[in-house]
């Protein structure tokens, strides 16, 4: 693995199954990325989720190849075939580790969804997540930038004593890290959607890019 000294680059890790990639992921990557200004942001297809099965899911190579074709034409968004190559079950923390060392000396932010970070506390080896890289969590649908709750429950036990409020939507970790709440534009498309078009035969436009639909449609994905 080629080492990249970086240390003035703030780095985005956006993972997901990516089950197919869709504009809504690349609306959230791109606002993300203008947000904190990022100099790249990269998109992690996760080899097999912990935390989904298997059915329905294509395979590895076919969801990277997907955002690889997604990414085209933006040069801020990077792809990455970490997860894919390492197969079985993708971790986070493996995942950051893997970056801090890619990118030596590089701000990283890891990008995860309002419904993820609830399940946080059920992650392997969650309480070393926070000392790798800076959090990033979206907002689902509907939901402010800083709901009451986000400071309360939401919080794991493990985590309480880990973190202090900062500012808005913002807490410090004990490792310096810090945890931000976003809200962002949230096209109303989702990976399923996606699926059950392309099982009934209808089209994919303003879907997905041509790119991933024609890799969809040649491959006889979701059929």
């Amino acid at each position: 693995m080629a080492t990249v000294k970086s240390e003035s680059r703030k780095i985005g890790i956006f993972g997901g199954t990516f089950n197919p990639i869709h504009y809504g992921h690349l609306r959230v990557a791109e606002e993300v990325c203008q947000a904190f200004a990022l100099q790249k942001i990269y998109l992690v297809p996760s080899a097999r989720p912990p935390h989904k099965g298997e059915t329905g899911v294509a395979a590895a190579e076919h969801r990277l190849a997907m955002v690889r074709r997604a990414r085209r034409g933006n040069s801020f968004f990077g792809s990455s075939s970490y997860e894919c190559r390492k197969g079985g079950t993708s971790y986070s923390v493996e995942t950051l580790a893997y970056f801090g060392k890619r990118f030596t000396g590089a701000e990283l932010y890891f990008v995860i969804g309002w419904d993820a970070w609830c399940e946080i506390g059920t992650w392997y080896s969650f309480p070393e997540l926070f000392s790798l890289a800076n959090f990033i969590v979206i907002s689902r649908q509907g939901m402010g930038s800083e709901p009451d709750d986000f400071a309360g429950p939401f919080f794991p036990f493990a985590l309480k004593d880990e973190f202090c409020y900062e500012r808005d939507a913002c807490y410090r970790h004990i490792s310096g890290h810090t945890l931000y709440f976003m809200a962002v534009t949230r096209l109303d498309i989702s990976s399923s959607q996606v699926r059950n078009e392309t099982a009934a035969g209808r089209s994919l436009r303003y879907l997905v890019p041509d790119g991933v639909a024609n890799y969809i449609y040649q491959n006889r994905l979701y059929i």
